[in-house]
């Protein structure tokens, strides 16, 4: 199957391409057949990414923490309804579903049209094609009174600061609760996109950063911070011995999650 993308769009391969890679490795950490099977089926020169060594771990590290986080919403609410927004190829529903959760992917809608070659919708998951700072999505989003996550891996830091405040008000002006699991980039790398030599290759470029989540706070003080994770703690855990010497290095360059609440009551 023949994949043109450019630009952002086209960084969702990366990721892709790193989980695919770590179910084929000898300790895989996510576990994500599904992954490994549709870059089977991609015709795309994913090759250009095997370098890519350092991305790897943080790529991986960062689905197995949000993974984890989400599974705990879950497991505490095991029939929320949960948003993934800016999708793209994302199998996380097939990593973390119980059975009984509702699940919604939001994207464009050429990458729609794509995910809906390798994933059926049924009953419990539902493709919308829109942009997330296109607030008409939340209008498709019914919970039936069920608790409501929002999560978001890999996409604000290509927004501008005025596109993330634009997206957090989308969020607050159109639902009454909600928890937000937000995949943040380090202050430290805005306008830096090149250090990725991946990412470098889409041409694309980073926008927006925090430091430990007040940022996100300062945009929109509706929202309550209710936790932040640096995703380095569990790169540390994939690293071999040799490699650790770095981590305060990466700790401060590192994506981290910032975890938000809000509720209008």
């Amino acid at each position: 199957m023949k994949i043109k993308l450019e630009g952002v769009m086209e960084t969702m391969l990366i990721t892709l391409d790193a989980r695919a890679r770590d179910y084929r490795s000898e300790k895989s950490i996510l576990k994500d057949k599904k992954s490994a099977e549709m870059v089977d089926m991609i015709d795309y020169d994913f090759g250009s990414f095997s370098n890519e060594k350092v991305n790897l771990l943080g790529i991986i590290a960062r689905a197995k923490v949000m993974d984890d986080e989400v599974k705990k919403f879950i497991d505490k609410y095991p029939d929320c309804h949960i948003v993934s927004l800016g999708s793209g190829l994302d199998t996380r529903f097939f990593r973390v579903d119980n059975g009984r959760i509702h699940w919604y992917d939001i994207d464009f809608p050429e990458i729609i049209s794509l995910r809906k070659k390798f994933f059926e919708e049924n009953d419990r998951v539902k493709n919308i094609e829109k942009s997330a700072l296109d607030k008409s999505w939340t209008k498709e989003i019914d919970t039936k009174g069920e608790k409501l996550l929002i999560i978001s891996e890999g996409m604000i830091m290509y927004f501008y600061p005025k596109q993330v405040k634009e997206f957090l008000n989308i969020l607050t002006d159109n639902f009454e609760h909600f928890v937000l699991h937000l995949d943040c980039l380090s202050k430290r790398l805005v306008n830096k996109a090149k250090t990725n030599k991946a990412v470098k290759r889409t041409k694309s470029e980073y926008h927006f950063g925090v430091t430990n989540g007040k940022e996100i706070i300062e945009l929109n003080p509706k929202l309550k911070q209710i936790g932040f994770i640096n995703f380095t703690k569990q790169i540390a855990k994939q690293m071999k011995w040799y490699g650790k010497i770095f981590l305060p290095i990466i700790y401060l360059m590192n994506n981290r999650l910032v975890i938000c609440k809000y509720d209008a009551k």
